[in-house]
């Protein structure tokens, strides 16, 4: 296929995507913006792969803050639904101004929630494909904890087990201290595209 950018794709400038410091609750190189940045590209690149741009687009949102209001960097069931309750209504105005309707900040709410819950959602609820999306772009940014923490059986779409080598090519580009942007990350993501190292 000719090969079409990411984010015009998606009718987004990458630019306008910058996590600050200030926005998380706990500073983390494991959970903190380069992870997220990650965690953003896989959303987009699974829903071109899976045809769901739409859905991968508010999943991207949900991506954006999911882990805003962890508190260290253990197992913890309770972020997700933290963050969507503390993080969110900071960001509100922001994804407004992005095309983001009052219901679809519901379903980025229930995405938020849910991604870090031990208990799927379950697939008949009306915001279960955001929450696949973001919990399998999630889980692919795994890859960072070493061999044997993704299992690609735990993953919810099908499409999503294609992104396991791109995912660890993304993660080994990106510095392992300090922050970088989503800018970064995607073109990463599309110089990887564009060498035919990965294809859409």
């Amino acid at each position: 296929m000719v090969f079409r950018s990411i984010a015009k794709t998606y009718n987004l400038n990458p630019n306008d995507f910058l996590l600050k410091e200030t926005d998380f609750d706990f500073q983390s190189s494991v959970h903190g913006a380069n992870h997220i940045y990650r965690v953003m590209v896989h959303t987009l690149l699974i829903g071109i792969n899976e045809k769901l741009i739409k859905e991968a687009k508010l999943a991207f949102y949900a991506a954006y803050i999911h882990d805003l209001s962890r508190k260290d960097d253990g197992k913890c069931r309770k972020h997700g639904e933290e963050s969507a309750k503390e993080k969110l209504p900071l960001f509100t105005e922001f994804f407004m101004s992005h095309g983001v309707s009052k219901n679809e900040l519901s379903s980025i709410a229930t995405a938020i929630t849910f991604h870090s819950r031990a208990y799927e959602i379950p697939k008949d609820h009306c915001d279960y494909i955001y929450t696949a999306i973001l919990k399998d772009a999630d889980a692919l940014d795994r890859v960072r904890l070493g061999d044997g923490e993704l299992d690609e059986n735990h993953l919810r779409l099908p499409k999503s087990k294609e992104l396991i080598l791109f995912a660890n090519y993304l993660y080994e580009k990106t510095p392992k201290e300090g922050f970088t942007s989503f800018a970064y990350a995607l073109n990463l993501a599309e110089e990887m595209i564009k060498s035919n190292l990965y294809f859409l």
